[in-house]
């Protein structure tokens, strides 16, 4: 082996360990722009049958569990709103006690990293 191979391994293995020891320090999570997790904010009524009209929203830029979480938070924010996030199909189900439009459902994202792409009513 000549020293160059040598010094592109420790190199390597270096900025491995950077890495990891930034993850630890920094929050375990994925997408780097969260430093802890942000408070969960419960929605008191999470019987369905109390919200009449249901949604499907695609959301883009979900990467993380912690940005499950924000995305449920934007939603639960509003008033009636009880939202379910599903981060492997980047989609929210939206449960309302007033009907919603695509415009108000991309406001509650307003101010987060995160995009509203598809909005649709589901019929029962």
């Amino acid at each position: 082996m000549d020293i160059a191979m040598i010094t592109a391994a420790v190199c390597g293995v270096l900025l491995i360990i950077y890495f990891i020891l930034h993850k630890i320090r920094h929050g375990g999570s994925c997408c780097g722009e969260h430093e802890a997790a942000a408070a969960k904010i419960r929605v008191s009524d999470r019987d369905l049958s109390h919200y009449p009209f249901h949604y499907t929203a695609e959301i883009e830029g979900m990467v993380c569990a912690h940005c499950v979480r924000n995305v449920e938070n934007a939603f639960h924010a509003a008033d009636g709103i009880y939202a379910v996030v599903d981060l492997g199909h980047k989609t929210a189900k939206l449960y309302a006690r007033h009907p919603l439009t695509r415009r108000e459902a991309a406001a509650m994202l307003d101010g987060t990293s995160y995009t509203l792409t598809e909005f649709k009513e589901e019929k029962e």
